[in-house]
């Protein structure tokens, strides 16, 4: 048979295609982890492997981030000398996420998400139904589609906001919200590459989110639309990576390079290194561009039993900017859980009809 094969060195190829174009900011969450959670950026990816997957992650960003604002803003009306307000503890984006995704048939998947993203004052909350359809290429290689309806509700706390300006009348004075369906798609294309000594199991993956681009109005009950609107802007995101066997002639390492390429108004690259030893220990680092951070990662998946294909990561984010002198850093904690269900094997019995058992032949 004829095999199609996807040179590794093809994501080298698909950075520079998409380093050469024009892109808009980031709205959407981002994670550390994104090798682990790609159905978070690709709807294609539901249901791959023909693996029922299981992901939690909870992400804090800037932890130890303060909004003092009002501690120091000019104008207060009761002390116009003194404190306005406590500074806001732990305003830094919080994400925390769940998905499951399993294969329906072998040419195809479905995936549901759950989010919940506050970000300062604007708070999202997301319930993500993911579809994909697969087709096999050659023995190797397979190429899926994947659409995405994404209920979204995005929020704004508006009573944390109205100090800073009691006469604006834009700004609400109580927690105020709009839900919209947005919708997504994507392409994913894996390989086991089992002909290559060294390279294993390739993925790439192209995708973009927000399409429709709804307007979100938040306006408090009882009064007119008001200038307090939200327009997601559509996210494009390039991503893949490959296994490297025998890493550094050690027949126990294996080499989990990836990538990943944001765009919106500006370009942002994820660079992720990888090593596991033995199958079963997890560490590396990561990098992500326009001087943002830089990751160290860890992770264990040598679990036996009903346990196996359970894999535990934490990654700790060193800001690399002037927020670092106010900020700890991020902390993201991962579980994947990926299981493989086989329906349980025929059972032939022979049955004799009695009525023919002993039957005479009358030949």
């Amino acid at each position: 048979m004829k095999r199609t094969l996807l040179s590794p060195h093809l994501l080298l190829g698909v950075v520079a295609l998409i380093g050469a174009s024009r892109l808009t900011a980031q709205q959407d969450p981002y994670t550390t982890h994104y090798a682990f959670n790609r159905m978070m950026f690709n709807p294609a990816t539901a249901g791959a492997g023909d693996k029922f997957c299981l992901s939690v992650l909870s992400h804090y960003q800037y932890l130890g981030y303060e909004d003092r604002t009002l501690e120091f803003h000019p104008e207060n009306p009761t002390n116009p000398n003194g404190p306005m307000g406590e500074a806001q503890k732990n305003v830094g984006p919080k994400t925390q996420y769940f998905s499951f995704s399993a294969p329906v048939t072998k040419y195809g998947g479905l995936g549901i998400a759950f989010m919940n993203d506050k970000l300062g004052y604007e708070f999202s909350t997301a319930i993500k139904i993911d579809g994909a359809f697969r087709y096999p290429i050659s023995q190797d290689a397979t190429i899926a589609l994947g659409i995405e309806a994404n209920i979204l509700q995005k929020g704004l706390d508006g009573a944390k906001l109205k100090p800073l300006a009691p006469a604006d009348p834009s700004i609400p004075t109580t927690k105020v919200s709009d839900s919209k369906t947005i919708f997504g798609a994507g392409l994913y294309y894996t390989n086991a590459l089992s002909n290559s000594a060294t390279f294993k199991n390739l993925w790439i993956g192209a995708s973009m989110l927000n399409l429709n681009q709804p307007t979100y109005i938040y306006q408090p009950p009882g009064t007119l639309p008001s200038l307090n609107i939200s327009t997601p802007k559509p996210h494009i995101y390039v991503m893949g990576g490959v296994d490297m066997d025998n890493f550094l002639g050690n027949p126990d390492l294996v080499f989990h390079p990836s990538v990943m390429i944001k765009q919106n108004t500006i370009i942002q690259f994820d660079f992720t290194a990888l090593a596991e030893y033995q199958k079963k220990l997890w560490g590396g680092v990561a990098y992500r561009t326009w001087a943002d951070a830089f990751s160290l990662m860890l992770g264990y998946s040598g679990f036996n039993g009903p346990l196996r294909g359970l894999r535990v990561g934490y990654s700790y984010d060193l800001t690399m900017s002037k927020i670092l002198s106010v900020s700890s850093g991020t902390h993201e904690l991962q579980l994947n859980y990926c299981f493989t269900i086989k329906p349980p094997e025929r059972i032939y019995i022979p049955l004799v009809t009695p009525p023919f058992m002993h039957r005479e032949s009358n030949e």
